[in-house]
């Protein structure tokens, strides 16, 4: 009897101990859920949560818009002056940018200012003066397109070296016989750009943000078209090529971040840019030439202040 018992009592033991071998493992595999599971920071789990984490649709982005208000000063760069375009100008701004350390760096910016201005020169033959402020409408319209990369150089600094793809479109004037019997032709000037510069980004703070950027502006392809068929039917409107030439500009937009997405930003700003002399046109009415024109050589002085608003995520 106690050798069957014996029997038995071995023959449960090896039918029940991988049982709880295989518990006891399993108890080590899989902890209880109140229990802290620890790894290192170059874990396999550590790197699985961050991969899964959500990833915002527009990381590193930011928009902005608001006011312009700038200068305006061009003048032809002939003697006796025949032109000068003087007066202040508003304006409206609006902007996207992609900026994040060590990595490609874009902005696209879009400006719109539209004002009076004074004239101030002298008839066609240069011995006449001429001056107005009245019914000059200037329109400037630009839209520039900037590719580059950010070098953090240190945590709070970063170098943004770019080139991109520029037009300006400048329509100048009203069409008019004025009351002095001068008359004024409105006049469409446009044209293309190369700019390429360097900005930087200096972190003052949690909240405070210098941008400083100044860079150089090739011009190519530009024309001037002067609508003298507005004037009197039967003339043509001719079209000049303009001499291609450099300029530069330079801005220091300092923002101030009083939310977690938005900020306001300052940016005063200065423009230098000049207009080459055109190719000589013939003015025709009906067909027939009635005399000729050309573009002269123009420099233009700009600057101002853009007051606005900056949505970051």
């Amino acid at each position: 009897m106690k050798a069957k018992l014996t029997c038995c009592m071995i023959g449960m033991m090896i039918v029940f101990l991988p049982c709880f071998s295989s518990a006891a493992e399993m108890q080590i595999v899989n902890p209880p859920a109140h229990l802290a599971l620890a790894a290192s920071p170059d874990s396999d789990i550590v790197i699985n949560k961050e991969s899964f984490e959500p990833q915002k649709a527009f990381a590193n982005q930011s928009f902005e818009f608001g006011l312009m208000y700038h200068y305006f000063d061009y003048k032809e760069d002939v003697s006796p002056g025949k032109s000068k375009e003087t007066g202040w100008l508003p304006g409206i701004f609006l902007g996207w940018n992609y900026n994040k350390k060590n990595d490609v760096y874009s902005k696209l910016f879009f400006e719109f200012s539209y004002g009076d201005t004074k004239y101030e020169g002298t008839d066609q033959t240069g011995a006449m003066p001429v001056t107005f402020d009245n019914d000059n409408k200037q329109i400037l319209f630009r839209g520039e397109l900037n590719i580059g990369y950010n070098f953090a150089v240190t945590k709070n600094i970063s170098l943004r070296p770019y080139v991109g793809y520029g037009y300006r479109n400048w329509s100048r004037g009203e069409t008019t016989l004025r009351s002095n019997g001068i008359s004024s032709v409105k006049e469409r000037y446009y044209w293309h750009y190369l700019p390429a510069g360097l900005s930087a980004e200096y972190n003052a703070g949690n909240k405070f943000f210098i941008e400083p950027n100044v860079g150089m502006r090739w011009m190519f392809f530009g024309e001037m078209r002067a609508y003298f068929s507005e004037l009197v039917p039967g003339y043509n409107d001719p079209e000049f090529k303009l001499g291609n030439t450099v300029g530069w500009y330079a801005d220091i937009p300092i923002r101030y971040k009083f939310s977690q997405y938005w900020s306001v930003v300052v940016k005063p700003w200065y423009e230098y840019s000049t207009i080459g002399k055109s190719d000589t046109v013939a003015r025709t009415y009906h067909g027939v030439v009635d005399s000729y024109y050309y573009e002269p050589d123009s420099t233009t002085h700009q600057y101002g202040v853009n007051v606005g608003f900056v949505l970051s995520y």
